[in-house]
């Protein structure tokens, strides 16, 4: 049901490019590639071997045009423009402040006019009972930022200016939409 909540509103259509950013086993980069379809490309990066090579012998077993490389969000290998669509799940708290930044700049240069970028991820608790829980995670530099509600301030530094949140999960997660300028 996440997985399917975060394509509906990644909103992806036939024929479109897509990639995947920390796609781990690929399962949202093949259910990606199912909604694009034959015309379409679904393209799954993560830094570890080992999750590119799980998610490449999925895709071959559940017969699935997908592809997956071992890259990172902050040396995106793809020229300017070329994707209509960017998901990040789940992988951007992983990131140190700086990293964060350079991603999400990445994502912005491969985007193409027009293109957006769903991303999911921790942020402050719409619950007030998570904090209970996630007041340690304000602790890591990693994650400080996302509970401290600053993420935000990263898309806009990243180039994006049109950026909305567009649900929540559990009361802790926030899915957003932001949009390179057309």
């Amino acid at each position: 049901a996440f997985r399917e909540t975060t394509l509906r509103y990644a909103a992806l259509k036939p024929g479109e490019r897509v990639l995947d950013v920390g796609c781990g086993t690929g399962v949202l980069t093949r259910l990606a590639a199912k909604v694009v379809g034959e015309k379409g490309q679904a393209v799954g990066i993560d830094p570890a071997p080992k999750m590119i090579s799980i998610a490449k012998e999925n895709a071959i077993r559940e017969k699935i045009r997908a592809e997956f490389r071992v890259a990172t969000i902050e040396n995106l290998q793809f020229e300017d423009n070329s994707f209509d669509c960017v998901l990040s799940s789940l992988m951007i708290h992983h990131l140190p402040p700086d990293v964060k930044l350079a991603g999400l700049t990445e994502v912005y240069r491969v985007l193409r006019s027009g293109g957006r970028l769903l991303l999911v991820d921790i942020y402050r608790p719409v619950n007030p009972l998570w904090w209970i829980i996630v007041w340690v995670l304000y602790l890591s530099k990693f994650t400080r930022d996302n509970i401290a509600g600053r993420l935000p301030s990263y898309f806009r530094k990243a180039g994006f200016h049109q950026v909305e949140t567009v649900g929540h999960w559990k009361g802790i997660l926030t899915f957003w939409l932001a949009y390179k300028a057309g």
